[in-house]
């Protein structure tokens, strides 16, 4: 026959009806089956499935006549939804009526849902052409209920389980086949497991790789110490991150401050890192970004009030050379061309330091607003 059964039931059952129908489909029935005894009682060259007809899902149609009859006469079995709502309804009459007038009595197989099979009252689960068919109660049918004192997750598929083993004729099997199934069950259900903890630990690492975090700039001045020379008003630090700037000013010399809400895709990886203040020698240099970490630069000042150095001539504008230059107890003498470049470590400098220019034969000339330069003109007299 086209289908091993045909699902009777009423449209108020319909998610019953969907679920059997769509675990019945989904059913591997085993090449092999065995008894309780253990004994071979079915075998097959290969594995089959279960055709499962169900009216609002198969066929469009508003009478038996016109084609629901033959769905009918192409199933083995008749399904038959049993609940209060099937029980009082006439179109599910109709469907058992037909199997019993074709002499398919014993292919008959209620599935109770809900309500009491022979109770005569508001909770008769069986329809009366059912009843009527099988009055001494001799009907072999499945009810989801007589499995209650199994979990909760167990009664239906145990319902559907016995429901197979009736479908292919080998109630005896039921055992064999639940334990397969129960095995199938708790390894799909492992497998699942598996896969959301999977996903859960992708989640949490995208959520990680992409969390915002702060990375602090420490910045440690290498040069001496030397309280004369001014304090720059800002040390400026740039980040570049994918060509986009992260700037931050810090406003004293060895201090700390924060990269804050980096993107997380940055973390652990090298970034290009700049920095500028005036009096100091500018920094270009990579480092790697740490969540929560630090990045160390080392800064040194330059040589702004370091250098002293110009020309001497005398009045006639005749360059002196032999002259002596004296500064923060330091001395260079001037060449032939006039010229003289003192150079003052950075523990002596100065903004404004003293200065000395003496030359035999010539008055000494001292300055003491002599700012730092390359370009003073120092003129000697008589």
């Amino acid at each position: 026959m086209k289908y091993t059964a045909f699902i009777s039931y009423n449209s108020k059952d319909d998610r019953w009806a969907k679920w059997l129908q769509r675990k019945l489909e989904g059913y591997n029935i085993p090449v092999v089956i065995r008894n309780e005894k253990d004994e071979v009682v079915r075998r097959e060259e290969k594995p089959k499935k279960l055709q499962v007809f169900r009216y609002r899902a198969d066929l469009n149609t508003v009478s038996l006549n016109e084609g629901l009859a033959k769905e009918l006469d192409d199933a083995r079995w008749l399904i038959v939804i049993c609940s209060p709502n099937s029980a009082k309804s006439a179109w599910v009459g109709k469907e058992i009526q037909h199997f019993l007038d074709t002499g398919r009595r014993d292919h008959i197989l209620p599935f109770i849902v809900d309500g009491t099979s022979y109770s005569g009252d508001e909770h008769e689960c069986l329809n009366p052409v059912l009843k009527a068919a099988f009055p001494d109660g001799d009907i072999l049918g499945v009810n989801i209920n007589d499995y209650g004192d199994d979990p909760c997750i167990y009664r239906k598929r145990k319902a559907l389980v016995r429901t197979v083993s009736l479908l292919i004729e080998v109630p005896d099997a039921y055992s064999y086949l639940w334990n397969r199934y129960r095995m199938r069950f708790w390894e799909g259900m492992a497998l699942k497991a598996t896969g959301a903890s999977a996903i859960v630990l992708l989640l949490l690492w995208a959520l990680q790789y992409n969390a915002e975090f702060d990375t602090q700039i420490r910045l440690n001045d290498t040069t001496p110490t030397n309280t004369f020379l001014p304090t720059p008003d800002s040390l400026k630090v740039t980040l570049m991150l994918d060509n986009e700037e992260k700037p931050l000013v810090l406003t004293e010399t060895n201090g700390t401050d924060t990269f804050k809400n980096l993107p997380g895709r940055f973390a652990n990886q090298e970034a290009r890192l700049t920095f500028v203040a005036e009096g100091y020698e500018p920094v270009d240099t990579v480092v790697t970004l740490q969540r929560n970490g630090e990045v160390s630069l080392n800064i040194h000042r330059d040589d702004t009030y370091g250098v002293l150095a110009g020309t001497i001539t005398n009045e006639n504008g005749k360059a002196i050379g032999g002259a002596t230059v004296e500064a923060e107890g330091l001395t260079c003498t001037s060449q032939e061309g006039g010229s003289f470049e003192l150079h003052i470590p950075i523990e002596k400098q100065k903004p404004y330091p003293h200065v000395r220019i003496s030359k035999a034969g010539y008055q000494s000339e001292e300055y003491t607003r002599m700012g730092v330069g390359r370009n003073w003109q120092v003129m000697l007299h008589k």
